[in-house]
């Protein structure tokens, strides 16, 4: 097997109860990008954190202290906290606008997605500390070609998926790609949730998983 290169934006896994029509699905499953209004409230609470951060260095500078190296230690473990907290939120900005062009190119994409019958040849699984699962990545093999996808728990809100119910090596899967695209095209990978009774997505055996 040739070696995969990680997820990129947009290349996601949908995983069904079972095999439905053969139409592509109109919209990128999983998470969405962020809104206008979080990103308000997520800017609003960090330029708070911002205030209480040099409201919290001033008086290390501005009163005595234990010494120089005692205001130093802490406003530079201030500023290191705050930072990164900004630094989170452009990163998360970043992945919401490269979801929303990924959204958008399989938009365009129209009549030129098509759909091919594969299998998982590996998986990545990420669990939180209840043992259910926030993120994996699958691997599945079409001819001679890996491709991977990433599924993410889309809120808190959506229901739990255990590490039992991921799809495992060999599993069928079908996969809608844009015909002609590039590596880093949109994709979706559709699978069963590993505690369906597996069937065939399509007439004939699928590629089996090489060792």
């Amino acid at each position: 097997m040739a070696r995969s290169t990680p997820a990129a934006p947009g290349q996601v896994v949908s995983l069904v109860e079972r095999w439905s029509h053969s139409s592509p699905p109109t919209e990128l499953p999983g998470r969405t990008p962020l809104r206008r209004g979080a990103r308000v409230v997520l800017v609003t609470l960090l330029v708070l954190a911002s205030l209480v951060g040099a409201g919290t260095v001033v008086p290390l500078w501005a009163t005595p202290t234990p010494g120089l190296w005692f205001s130093l230690l802490f406003t530079v473990f201030i500023a290191a906290l705050v930072a990164a907290l900004w630094i989170a939120y452009a990163g998360a900005v970043a992945q919401s606008a490269a979801r929303e062009r990924a959204r958008a190119r399989w938009r365009r994409a129209g009549g030129r997605i098509e759909r091919r019958d594969g299998s998982v040849v590996a998986r990545t699984v990420s669990t939180i500390e209840d043992g259910t699962v926030e993120r994996f990545e699958l691997t599945v093999e079409i001819g001679a070609r890996p491709l991977t996808a990433a599924w993410e728990r889309p809120t808190a809100r959506t229901r739990t998926l255990l590490q039992t119910q991921v799809p495992g090596v060999g599993a069928p899967c079908r996969v809608w790609s844009i015909r002609g695209g590039q590596d880093d095209d949109p994709l979706v990978v559709e699978g069963q949730v590993a505690s369906a009774h597996p069937r065939a997505p399509a007439a004939g055996s699928p590629a089996r998983a090489r060792s």
